[in-house]
């Protein structure tokens, strides 16, 4: 009797080893999802300059520069203001995509933990029916003796 304990109880052990390592196999391998951002849509090309198919006399090319140089200070505060814009707008999609990456990370693992929840029973049942084998068995040695 305690034999088939002891057997039944390591038979249990090994299978339910065995079933943790094909779960953890499982996780494993599953697919990992990555998701990008949308920084890189964001970038515009800008046109040096423009093409004219008049000819401008010598007093429209100054006029042009000098109002071109009057509104310079504005022009930058503005694209300082448009580089900020886009820089955190590229930071936010980026932390966006990490955050969603990490999340689906994390909800594997707590789903592959959860899923490891069993009974008392169901975790315990090969140690414990090897350990009812040995006590049997020494109980059964101890009447053979006495």
């Amino acid at each position: 009797m305690s034999a088939a304990l002891e057997a039944g109880g390591i038979g249990l052990t090994v299978f339910d080893i065995r079933r943790a390592q094909l779960r953890l196999s499982a996780y494993l391998s599953r697919p990992l999802k990555v998701y990008s951002s949308d920084a890189g849509a964001i970038g515009e090309a800008f046109n040096a300059h423009a093409l004219t198919s008049e000819a401008k006399t010598l007093e429209q090319r100054v006029e042009a520069l000098e109002a071109w140089r009057r509104t310079l200070p504005t022009d930058l505060d503005q694209r300082d203001e448009r580089t900020r814009t886009r820089l955190e707008t590229a930071f936010q999609s980026d932390l966006t995509a990490t955050r969603q990456s990490l999340r689906d990370q994390l909800d594997g693992m707590r789903e592959y933990v959860a899923g490891s929840k069993q009974s008392f029973w169901g975790m315990y049942r090969g140690p414990i029916a090897l350990l009812i084998g040995v006590l049997v068995g020494t109980a059964a040695n101890f009447v053979a003796l006495g």
